[in-house]
């Protein structure tokens, strides 16, 4: 019997690195078009956190591109990130604004009051640390489900609202997908609680194609329920 010869850059060791170059590609694209984002956690310790949440504004958009290069990376297409992470933005941007904002929004709000509770509540009010829990129990709900809309975006046509109930769906409809988005979540803040905000340019392309990653399965129900075959 002739055995054929497995085709050059088809090893896994070169799949690997496709992987690894594509990751990389990503991550820069992403902290490029979030240099407002950059700026501000420079400018932090000077002008204080408010410049951040404006500065995360373009942040939706970025999202939603790397999210869709990265889905075709696992699809299959590589080689294409940059290309694909351009026409993903050219794509979405408009819609990626309207679904961001108002997560957004709500996590700014959320950010405001845990700022604040300590001075309202005193330190030594027995409430205070379980309502700082239950808000930051909160925001990781609300970053999965501003996550999970970006996801669907990167991948489905649906309209706005749409994604905000399919967001909310995806809960209870791949328990296991937005668990392991809130666990990657959690894993990333508190690692740059615990080092340093500076690190998020480097570890950002990694964390999302975690989560897209991940959420194939998710990813996968949603087109078979919820699109025409």
């Amino acid at each position: 019997m002739v055995q054929k010869k497995a085709e050059y850059g088809a090893g896994p060791l070169f799949r690997a690195a496709g992987t690894v170059a594509g990751v990389l590609t990503g991550s820069a694209l992403l902290a490029l078009a979030n240099v407002l984002l950059l700026g501000a956690l420079v400018a932090a310790p000077f002008t204080g956190v408010w410049l951040v949440l404006p500065a995360l504004v373009p942040a939706g958009p970025a999202l939603v591109a790397c999210m869709y290069a990265f889905n075709r990376m696992l699809a299959g297409n590589e080689g294409q990130v940059y290309q694909d992470f351009i026409r993903g933005y050219r794509m979405n941007v408009g819609q990626a604004l309207q679904v961001w904002l108002p997560y957004l929004l709500v996590l700014g709000v959320i950010a405001v009051n845990l700022a604040g509770s300590p001075a309202s509540l005193g330190p030594t009010n027995p409430a205070a640390p379980a309502l700082r829990l239950a808000m930051l129990v909160l925001a990781f709900l609300v970053a999965t489900a501003a996550l999970n809309a970006l996801l669907l975006l990167s991948r489905f046509s649906f309209r706005t609202r749409d994604l905000y109930r399919l967001s909310l769906y995806s809960f209870g409809a791949r328990k296991r997908a937005s668990l392991g988005n809130a666990g990657i979540l959690f894993v990333t803040g508190s690692l740059l609680l615990m080092t340093t905000a500076y690190l998020l340019p480097l570890l950002a392309g990694a964390v999302v194609f975690l989560v897209c990653l991940n959420s194939r399965p998710l990813l996968a129900h949603v087109e078979e329920k919820f699109t025409a075959a």
